[in-house]
């Protein structure tokens, strides 16, 4: 058993050793060797393409609800009379209302 990695051992060091020095002295095996990374790495970009445009999409429509929130609760803490606004049409509603009087959308 110890005789086989002592074989396999030096030859797997020489075979690193020489792809070392022929990507370090060659520049047409270091171009095919990188052609070869960068076109796994575009491989990867088209396939989460899709994915990263979905997720952006989701944090777009996240982020609005958060800004339409902060909105509604600083128009009400510096109104005085408490009244809330019609987020589509902008008439003064009821704190419990579920839909605007005016246009009728759901708040």
């Amino acid at each position: 058993m110890f005789q086989v990695i002592f074989i396999i051992a030096p030859i797997f060091i020489a075979i690193i050793f020489i792809l070392v020095i022929a990507q370090l002295i060659s520049p047409k095996f270091r171009g095919k060797m990188m052609s070869r990374q960068v076109k796994a790495t575009k491989y990867m970009i088209d396939g989460s393409k899709e994915d990263i445009q979905r997720i952006s999409t989701d944090m777009a429509y996240a982020t609005k609800e958060g800004i339409e929130t902060t909105t509604r609760a600083i128009k009400k803490g510096f109104s005085e009379d408490k009244s809330i606004y019609c987020k589509y049409c902008g008439s003064k509603i009821d704190e419990d209302s579920k839909f605007c009087k005016i246009c009728g959308k759901e708040q």
